[in-house]
């Protein structure tokens, strides 16, 4: 775990020039201040017990010279420092991001939201904190307890060996005692991001939760997450303040040894030993000091490590099994026909035999550019299916998908998918005002061309009447908005977008039926001479298209008119029969 976790610091933060240089800087200024410091007061004692005054006031203004050397030193090491971490963190974090958003679609469909967005606040602040743990007091602490050790050793062979042997018994007893505690530090942070996303996937869905009454069980289930990880805290301290005892008990006794040993060969006629009495007790003094606080800097460094580790995984290339191709191909649309050419495809069942359900086999459908095409069917029947395979969301496992005579697998997918309007079942709105919901990453869209698209979409009425009109912030995921007004303002989106392609997801599917009558009226402007492809479970919405394709299982068993279906009498007709007697 540690392994990974410094190999991806030295790949990302570890690349930084003036990372590297003001790291330099602070080492010169850290041995000048905890160690420098103690050898030159050693030094002036035993001058002053000797009577060489003189060079005693010469070692002072030595002291004096390099002490606001080394402070210049570490304050440009600092700011080197500053700015190399603050580069770094943002790249990464715009890198992470990258990788996130950019997992295919089945990692968002097996991740929770909340848990995700833990993971990347996780991700880039346990780094940053864990390199400032480093440059911080740890640095300090690990300098303190190596180099007045081998001064000792220098100085005074016996008493330097006193003090490594507190200092390794200690460092050895410290991670024997931390690694005792790790189990309780990896669950709790588990717990720590399953409690930040169950508490996210309340609030986002905060209408079905509270229209549910399901408080109480909600306040169970996190009560429950909440008292684990207050448990799993408490065994994880207790154990570490039961293992503080006898780590005190060592550093008392080696720091007795050491002392005793500089007294035992102390000489009241030897100026120098003066020096080495000073020398000795200061740096025991900081041995001591730092002793004590390796327990939690270890307990710092453990979480850090531990925080930071399990989002380390999803800079892999798990779950990114549709890629581009290595030379795309420019997806030039100018007739938009799309074609399924013997596609075959299947789901993941996510069992434990890690069996596929199988969605079509061998299916062919062939739409002319400019025609627009229903497709409806019973539910499980593949429609939705069609429009993840032309988005590329899923990838076939057999045949191809073209549109104008290009396989969709040889182009980049943004490239595709700007081609292609998509108006889901769900709207996607997002926390921003109805002009950015409309106009989505488009900088460049003037207001009269997002009041054109709303008013295309039958839109402008009801957001003239907002609060703030156009700048009304809908909320999170649209709440503030009816479900007709927030599919209106999808397909307002999608009007915008002026793809040469347009695909309807069941977009009426969840409106009552005055907003379906308003989009159902709203269609043929909609579309234009634009190739569309309209996945539809209420009929009526796709009665004047061009041609209704009707599926069952996979497969298509009926396709024409409205009219010419109604004349057959199958499986359209009798959908449109109960459809209408409802």
């Amino acid at each position: 775990m540690n392994r990974a976790v410094y190999k991806y610091l030295l790949a990302t933060y570890g690349r930084s020039v003036s990372l590297r240089v003001g790291m330099v800087g602070i080492l010169a200024q850290m041995f000048i201040v905890r160690v420098y410091v103690a050898i030159v007061m050693a030094q002036i004692a035993s001058n002053i017990a000797a009577g060489h005054l003189g060079n005693a006031k010469h070692l002072a203004l030595v002291y004096l010279i390099v002490y606001i050397i080394g402070t210049l030193i570490g304050t440009i090491g600092d700011l080197l420092c500053h700015d190399g971490e603050n580069r770094t963190y943002s790249q990464m974090a715009i890198r992470f991001h990258d990788k996130l958003i950019n997992k295919d679609l089945s990692f968002y469909r097996d991740n929770q939201t909340g848990y995700l967005t833990s993971v990347f606040r996780q991700h880039v602040d346990s780094a940053m904190e864990l390199l400032r743990f480093w440059r911080g007091e740890a640095l300090g602490v690990v300098m303190s307890l190596t180099v007045p050790v081998i001064v000792l050793l220098v100085a005074a062979p016996k008493v330097g060996l006193a003090a490594a042997g507190v200092v390794i018994v200690q460092l050895l007893y410290i991670v024997w005692s931390s690694a005792r505690a790790n189990s309780y530090r990896k669950a709790a942070h588990e717990i720590y991001r399953r409690l930040t996303g169950e508490v996210s996937d309340e609030i986002t869905n905060m209408v079905a939760f509270k229209s549910g009454g399901v408080e109480q069980v909600a306040q169970t289930t996190v009560r429950k997450l909440a008292t684990e990880e207050a448990h799993l805290f408490w065994l994880r301290r207790r154990k570490a303040t039961l293992y503080d005892f006898p780590r005190g008990v060592i550093t008392a006794v080696g720091t007795t040894i050491a002392v005793y040993l500089v007294i035992d060969g102390a000489s009241s006629h030897n100026p120098s030993s003066i020096g080495l009495i000073i020398l000795t007790i200061t740096y025991m003094f900081q041995i001591i000091r730092n002793v004590a606080v390796l327990p939690g800097l270890v307990l710092n460094h453990d979480d850090l490590v531990t925080k930071l580790y399990p989002t380390l995984q999803y800079q892999t290339d798990q779950y990114e099994l549709i890629r581009d191709p290595v030379e795309p191909q420019e997806l030039v649309v100018n007739r938009a026909a799309i074609n399924f050419e013997h596609v075959s495809f299947s789901y993941a069942s996510h069992s434990e035999k890690k069996a596929r359900i199988p969605v079509f086999t061998d299916l062919n459908i062939h739409i002319a550019g400019g025609e627009q095409v229903g497709v409806v069917g019973l539910s499980g029947a593949g429609k939705s299916t069609l429009a993840n395979l032309l988005l590329r969301f899923d990838d076939i496992e057999g045949g191809a998908i073209t549109i104008d005579g290009i396989d969709i697998r040889n182009v980049r997918q943004t490239e595709l998918r700007r081609k292609i309007a998509y108006v889901p079942q769900e709207p996607l709105l997002f926390h921003r005002s109805v002009r950015e919901n409309i106009a989505y990453y488009d900088d460049t869209v003037s207001d009269a061309e997002v009041i054109s698209a709303a008013k295309a979409a039958h839109a402008h009425e009801f957001i003239t009447k907002l609060p703030d009109g156009y700048a009304t912030t809908v909320g999170e995921r649209g709440i503030k908005l009816s479900g007709g007004q927030k599919q209106r303002i999808a397909i307002a989106r999608a009007v915008l977008k002026k793809a040469p392609i347009i695909l309807f997801d069941e977009a009426t599917s969840a409106l009552d039926s005055e907003s379906e009558q308003i989009i159902q009226r709203a269609l043929p402007e909609i579309i234009g001479k634009q190739t569309a492809i309209v996945v539809a479970h209420r009929l009526s919405t796709i009665a004047g298209l061009d041609r209704i394709i009707v599926m069952h299982e996979g497969k298509i068993v009926e396709e024409g008119t409205h009219a010419s279906l109604l004349k057959k009498k199958g499986r359209y007709y009798s959908l449109w029969q109960k459809q209408t007697r409802q």
